[in-house]
């Protein structure tokens, strides 16, 4: 005979299904998690938000033939006009952006699509429209 009771196989039982429920729940939570965080990534591409109101803080940027989407990305966030590098970066490659070389004046009432749209030509800025 050996030394275990019956009560050590029914303990060993109900410790391993705990930790099953245990290990369940935590996938659980780390799918739900990475749903959120997915979800409010690609919230942030396609329904972007401005840093502030109107009337909103003007700024001057000069974008140069050498830059990078990630310098010009690294200033707009610099100076307060994006809040992510990374969503302005997938924002110009999703949607095939090329800068024009420039000196430009944003706002932060302007959200990344519209400072994209403005880098890129496609959208003159607010004052040349009104002269």
């Amino acid at each position: 005979m050996s030394g275990r009771s019956s009560g050590d196989g029914t303990r060993g039982t109900a410790l391993g299904a705990a930790l099953r429920i245990l290990i369940y729940a935590a996938v659980l939570g780390a799918l739900v998690w990475g749903a959120r965080m997915g979800y409010q990534f690609g919230r942030e591409i396609f329904c972007p938000a401005a840093m502030s109101g109107e009337p909103g803080t003007e700024v001057q940027i000069t974008v140069t033939e050498e830059d990078t989407v990630s310098d010009i990305a690294a200033v707009l966030e610099e100076k307060g006009l994006i809040d992510s590098r990374l969503i302005f970066f997938v924002q110009a490659r999703l949607f095939e952006v090329e800068f024009q070389p420039g000196t430009y004046t944003l706002s932060t009432a302007m959200d990344s699509r519209q400072i994209l749209d403005i880098l890129s030509g496609e959208v003159q800025e607010t004052e040349e429209e009104e002269t």
